[in-house]
């Protein structure tokens, strides 16, 4: 294991410990703290669950459980942008099943193993008149296009949406795109329809290295119409 930067992982246990004064944080308070500090300032932040419990010592479960109250703890204000981000994230390592024989709607596949990840993503989906499937593995999520293209619209502001849609259009006048979610539709369709695969892999299509999830997005789209 290695700490990146221990000046703030020691200052900022310190300044919790102390907090309420000397010993008074219990064992488990500590180890939510520690977990949120390793998770921020260590390179365990990369590894899977499973991982985590070889290194640690501890059962998968107690991973998941921990790394979960930290979330709520610490990230209450930040819980949005973190959820965004690491959604964001995951999309690159997921799957676009197209739309079956019995006209069953296609489907983003996406595992999700952080538990606050998939709870917000559930909640927001939830706000929208939507839910996303996980009854097979509670660890794979499973989310219609419809909700996809819902979900993605509200990640982001109307100013980010039309600057995307501006971007777009000045890249590749031929496209002229009106509104986002008809753009993201399209994009879901020319995936599946170039790759002739009943699943494939989303990741692929994105683009990666932006600054920020929507220029991530807008990158994908330039180049994926311009093809």
């Amino acid at each position: 294991m290695n700490i990146e930067n221990k000046d703030d992982f020691v200052d900022t246990f310190l300044e919790h410990y102390l907090d309420r004064g000397f010993g008074s944080l219990s064992k488990s308070e500590i180890d939510t703290l520690v977990m949120h500090l390793l998770m921020q300032h260590s390179d365990l932040k990369h590894k899977s669950n499973y991982e985590l419990s070889l290194d640690l010592q501890i059962t998968e479960a107690r991973i998941k459980s921990i790394k979960h109250k930290a979330k709520l703890q610490f990230l209450a204000e930040d819980a949005d942008d973190y959820i965004k981000g690491e959604f964001f994230a995951l999309l690159h390592h997921s799957k676009l099943q197209g739309e079956n024989k019995q006209g069953e709607p296609g489907k983003i596949i996406m595992v999700i193993e952080d538990s606050f990840v998939k709870q917000g993503v559930q909640g927001k989906l939830k706000a929208l008149g939507h839910f996303a499937d996980n009854s097979f593995n509670s660890e794979i999520v499973k989310i219609s296009q419809a909700s996809f293209v819902d979900l993605l619209e509200a990640f982001f502001t109307l100013q980010e949406r039309t600057d995307l849609i501006a971007e777009v259009n000045n890249a590749i006048p031929d496209k002229n795109a009106i509104e986002f979610k008809a753009l993201l539709k399209d994009f879901l369709s020319g995936v599946a329809t170039k790759s002739g695969e009943k699943v494939v892999d989303l990741g692929a299509a994105f683009a990666t290295g932006g600054v920020s999830e929507i220029s991530t997005l807008t990158e994908t789209f330039k180049q994926f119409f311009a093809e």
